[in-house]
């Protein structure tokens, strides 16, 4: 027979409410009570009803993860499938269920959230930033629709969940320095995403503070295919170029592809980084040193602040930038050490 939430509050001596409001997530129940409901949740596995808690509060319990590119990207994509499964253990923590959507057409990015918006079947949305202008964002406005988005958007009264691109940037850039480097090329994304230009200001602004040329900068999508052709194209323009700092961990694939065919290899004649982390970059052969995001911090994060918007609470700031830190593994050789020439 099914645990109600009648059985747990007789078995841990309080009220339904009180089980109710630890199942919801609520503030109001001491750290030893809460505890000790979320231990009989967990060792009797009680499963709650969803749409029974749905019709009560009318709430669907649905959480809408909203990713404005092509599901073949989407789902191929390091960042975007580690993000996902972030917010999807956030959201299944708090008895919700997770509905994932994409754009039909990657200049479509409006099929990617309005028919959850038209059927109303999630209290609230966490979005991808990128590439949504100030008209999508002013049609979720007038929706009067709890949402939280991953990313910086043009909009400043949006809540939004970040990371530091261009203290990220800077980070990677300074250690290419501190290793030597002083022809480095920036290979990143195209330049109409926030992030992207915030990644390009931080490269540039050490470039140009060390009194170096911040002007080897290669945009090109983010396949592999067209990132080896833009490193190919690059190195014979810049062929003194010591190191190629990859913005994004999806171009780090086709630099190597390149480097392969050009018989280049990397880190004695190369150095390679990447701003993204990527599970492979550590049991590569070199392994590739990388700026973290934290996705699962920013998952976290961001499901969190959707949480507390759909309870109906206010939160303090619109929005929270996380820090970023530096892997450093193996692609990036010391040329202060080396013999040779620059």
């Amino acid at each position: 027979m099914a645990i109600t939430i009648k059985d747990l509050a007789k078995l841990a001596n309080v009220s339904k409410g009180t089980v109710s409001r630890v199942i919801n997530g609520s503030s109001g129940v001491g750290a030893e009570t809460r505890q000790r409901i979320l231990k009989l949740i967990k060792d009797l596995d009680y499963q709650p009803n969803i749409s029974a808690r749905g019709l009560a509060a009318k709430r669907s319990y649905n959480i809408g993860m909203i990713i404005p590119h092509t599901g073949n990207y989407s789902l191929s994509s390091s960042y975007w499938s580690a993000l996902l499964t972030a917010v999807n253990e956030q959201v299944m923590a708090r008895g919700y269920n997770l509905l994932f959507s994409t754009a039909r057409a990657q200049d479509d990015v409006a099929s990617s959230y309005r028919t959850i918006l038209k059927r109303r079947c999630a209290d609230g949305l966490i979005i991808g930033a990128d590439q949504f202008g100030e008209e999508h964002l002013a049609e979720l406005l007038t929706m009067d629709f709890p949402f939280v988005t991953v990313g910086k958007t043009p909009n400043n009264s949006v809540y939004y969940v970040d990371v530091d691109n261009r203290g990220g940037a800077r980070q990677m850039t300074e250690y290419l320095l501190d290793q030597g480097h002083r022809k480095i090329a920036l290979l990143t994304g195209p330049l109409e995403y926030p992030y992207v230009q915030e990644r390009i200001q931080g490269f540039s602004q050490v470039m140009m503070a060390a009194g170096l040329s911040p002007h080897q900068i290669f945009h090109c999508p983010y396949q592999i295919q067209a990132a080896k052709e833009k490193t190919k194209d690059l190195l014979k323009l810049f062929p003194e170029t010591t190191a190629i700092f990859a913005a994004c961990s999806e171009l780090v694939w086709g630099v190597i592809k390149a480097a392969q065919e050009m018989k280049i290899k990397i880190p004695d004649d190369l150095s390679l980084v990447s701003f993204d982390d990527h599970p492979l970059f550590e049991v590569f052969s070199p392994e590739i040193t990388a700026v973290s995001q934290r996705i699962n911090e920013v998952g976290r994060t961001a499901a969190e602040r959707l949480f507390e918007l759909v309870e109906g609470a206010v939160p303090a700031q619109k929005g929270i930038v996380l820090s970023t830190e530096i892997i450093v593994r193996r692609s990036c050789a010391n040329r202060c050490k080396s013999s040779h020439p620059h």
